[in-house]
């Protein structure tokens, strides 16, 4: 992660880092022609916000559980802000960092609660290349605040053990079907975040994410194009 300052929490009441990409994520900027797909997901309960790029508002009365899905941004550096909901994007930032896009490059930066319950931004980069035949590729985030948990698709435990904390990742083929997901806790088969139904097509890539707190935990999940780099 980059170097993190404090920042003004506003209506969260708190303070909160600026994060930057891992440096597994950060690529050179590329051409100004050249483009990157983001997508957002607000995995914060309770705080609904205006999402910022720029300067420019992109999304207003964005909420928990909310989705931005393929936004088109060049290839550069960016300015992302979360001010509160119909504020000007002038206005107190609840979250902000800066990132910079490589070209071609899928990302997904979600704002959520980290194991201690402080709110952030945590970026992902994301798998879009072409899928093994026959199966889709799953990719399971833990971006709640928990504890480490085990993840199940019915009665298969995909995701076991004790590692599998906050802002950990887990990637893995999977054969195509409907699927019953849930999160337990580790030795356990109770679920403390779904069940929730997932339907998973071949030659897809979904990305699911654990979000939230307690008593209010949901699973949000996104579908990537593949084949795109």
């Amino acid at each position: 992660m980059s170097a993190r300052r404090p920042v003004r929490a506003g209506m969260l009441g708190i303070a909160v880092a600026t994060a930057g990409l891992t440096a597994g994520v950060v690529a050179a900027p590329a051409s100004a022609a050249a483009t990157a797909k983001v997508n957002v997901v607000h995995g914060i309960p309770g705080v609904a916000v205006k999402v910022c790029v720029d300067g420019k508002g992109v999304a207003d009365n964005f909420r928990y559980g909310n989705r931005i899905v393929g936004a088109t941004l060049p290839a550069t550096t960016h300015k992302v802000r979360l001010v509160a909901a119909g504020k000007s994007c002038g206005a107190s930032a609840i979250l902000k960092s800066t990132y910079t896009l490589g070209a071609d490059r899928n990302y997904t930066i979600v704002a959520n609660l980290n194991a201690a319950g402080t709110p952030n931004l945590k970026a992902f980069v994301n798998n879009v290349k072409p899928t093994v035949a026959g199966k889709a590729r799953l990719t399971v985030r833990h971006t709640a605040k928990a504890p480490a948990v085990n993840v199940w698709a019915g009665s298969t435990k995909l995701i076991s053990g004790t590692g599998f904390t906050w802002g950990k990742s887990a990637t893995l083929p999977v054969p195509a079907g409907t699927y019953s997901v849930k999160v337990t806790l580790p030795g356990s088969t109770k679920a403390v975040i779904g069940p929730a139904s997932k339907t998973l097509n071949a030659g897809r890539a979904y990305q699911v994410y654990a979000v939230g707190s307690p008593g209010h935990y949901r699973l949000v999940t996104i579908k990537v194009p593949v084949g795109t780099a």
